[in-house]
């Protein structure tokens, strides 16, 4: 089964059991009500504080009960090629259920507005994989830029330094990098930054101009400007998602 439209999608499912597979992967994450799936021969249910991962390819049953609502995410095999190493259930902790509510936010004002939906998807993905993925074996190179990044995304980091540590040309540190990570080292940076703001935003009480001298923005609207395309709304509006 296609689906021509990939990004956030808030939907119900019937108490009758059906069963599909289809080309992407999905996120199953809940609002309202029990999802009874089974994925992989593998039984759980979407309730709470649980979500579920539906690999691409993957043959699931489900069901629900009444007045159920979930927040489905579909993702095209491209966007999160490790994604079906995680658990097909798991459980999401108050961060997690924090950023269910704001991407829940986001579906109901910007639906189908899959251009602004990309990074907030690839920042979701992250924290996922962060609290329930297996590392998975880069090239040495690859790791040390890596490494590099999450050491210094404070900073102002130029490519060149980036490569330089890898003992690679920026083209081939940006080939191998996207390879074996799914994105560039530039957005690879940026995913960081932006996910260390977020998390800024929700548990302390900085106010923004530190925020982004934290994530390494000297300039105040330069930061807030990148956390808008990155987010789709300004730090300010985050904040007050979070009080």
């Amino acid at each position: 089964m296609k689906h021509p439209n990939m990004g956030l999608h808030i939907r119900t499912y019937d108490d009758e059991v059906t069963r599909h597979a289809h080309d992407y992967h999905q996120l199953v994450l809940p609002l309202a009500g029990t999802l009874f799936l089974s994925v992989d021969a593998r039984e759980g249910e979407v309730v709470q504080q649980r979500a579920a991962i539906i690999p691409s390819g993957s043959s699931h049953g489900f069901a629900a009960t009444a007045d159920n609502r979930f927040l489905v995410i579909d993702l095209p095999d491209r966007l999160a090629p490790s994604l079906d190493r995680l658990p097909r259930f798991v459980e999401l902790d108050s961060a997690l259920r924090h950023y269910v509510q704001f991407l829940h936010a986001q579906a109901l004002g910007d639906a189908g507005a899959t251009t602004s939906q990309h990074p907030m998807l690839l920042l979701l993905l992250q924290l996922l994989q962060e609290r329930h993925g297996s590392r998975r074996q880069l090239d040495c190179r690859v790791h040390a830029a890596q490494q590099f990044l999450h050491d210094h995304f404070h900073r102002s980091v130029s490519m060149a330094e980036v490569a330089s540590v890898a003992h690679l040309s920026i083209r081939q540190l940006n080939d191998l990098f996207r390879h074996q990570v799914g994105v560039t080292p530039h957005q690879y940076l940026i995913e960081l930054r932006m996910k260390e703001a977020w998390r800024l935003l929700e548990q302390s009480d900085l106010s923004v101009q530190r925020v982004a001298d934290a994530v390494g923005y000297a300039s105040l609207s330069a930061f807030s400007d990148r956390f808008r395309r990155h987010f789709g709304k300004p730090p300010s509006h985050f904040r007050r998602l979070s009080t």
